[in-house]
């Protein structure tokens, strides 16, 4: 059996963006005097109730034309019109380049013509939301409800409790064996099998208790991987216990006591850590399919 999960340190680095809780984000946007959609529907309501219907009757067209004598003469426009020292009535729209006043042009629609001198193109803002919707949600085009539905399939096939008195509850389901289910082993207990991950298909079940062994596990950082294949080496008798720690967003590929296989390689997923019970690795190959990557490599023998 080989295991993998998401790095915890990546997990966290996710989390981590989430520096407030909701009720804060609430209150911050109700502000100082918590107010609401109710509170701002019933402002706009009573500014409405306000309003006198009649408003169309308080100037009539004789009071109008009391004004008539208010305004100058009328000035004739032209394109290139100096700024005027009285003022002018006209049926145009009038903008100052700083010499002169020009008139606004409109096309045969009546609509504004607008030329700006540079178009606005945030960097950060290069693809479409359409694309973004369509990377999230993947080539199986899954949703929010398919993880939930997945997550709940997954929580379903789970026992009542993993762990009970300090001995380990395991349940184990394949197609030929049948169901196993809560059956408790002895704490400690390891069981390795003969297993190869180069070029042949082997089922293997490794139980291992935390605690062992109490020593510090062999550590190698940071190991820098590329598209050219390299190796690590692990002095005899070999590792039974491989850890592998993809921390780069390119998935790694990997050949356990030779190269990579050209089929069907072992993969170790960008973010995630695998952990693989052996007989004995002795070398671990190592390379990406484009990109780089950095891996971390850890091991018990």
């Amino acid at each position: 059996m080989v295991l993998e999960f998401l790095d915890p340190a990546y997990i966290k680095s996710k989390l981590d963006q989430l520096d407030i809780s909701l009720s804060s984000l609430r209150d911050a946007l109700r502000g100082t005097d918590s107010r609401t959609l109710t509170d701002i529907y019933n402002v706009a309501n009573n500014v409405l109730s306000k309003l006198d219907v009649a408003l169309s009757t308080r100037a009539s067209e004789s009071t109008l034309s009391a004004f008539s004598n208010k305004f100058p003469s009328a000035a004739v426009l032209a394109d290139n019109l100096s700024n005027p020292t009285t003022t002018i009535i006209g049926a145009a729209v009038l903008g100052w380049d700083g010499t002169y006043w020009r008139r606004i042009a409109a096309d045969s629609s009546s609509r504004l013509k607008v030329a700006l001198d540079s178009i606005p193109n945030p960097s950060n803002l290069d693809i479409s939301l359409s694309a973004l919707r369509d990377a999230i949600r993947g080539t199986g085009n899954k949703t929010l409800t398919d993880l939930d539905t997945d997550l709940n399939n997954i929580l379903g096939r789970l026992p009542a409790s993993l762990t009970t008195g300090g001995n380990f509850k395991v349940a184990l389901q394949e197609d030929n064996v049948g169901l196993l289910k809560d059956s408790k082993i002895p704490n400690p207990l390891g069981v390795l099998t003969n297993l190869d991950v180069i070029g042949s298909t082997a089922n293997a079940l490794a139980v291992v208790n935390m605690l062992t062994p109490s020593r510090q596990p062999y550590t190698i950082q940071n190991i820098s991987v590329s598209t050219t294949e390299a190796s690590t080496s692990i002095s005899a008798p070999g590792a039974k216990i491989l850890i592998i720690k993809n921390k780069g967003d390119v998935d790694v590929l990997i050949g356990i006591n030779g190269t990579v296989p050209t089929t069907n390689p072992l993969t170790v997923r960008a973010r995630t850590v695998k952990v693989i019970p052996h007989k004995g690795v002795t070398q671990v190959n190592y390379k990406v399919a484009s990109g780089t990557s950095t891996i971390d490599i850890e091991y018990y023998n």
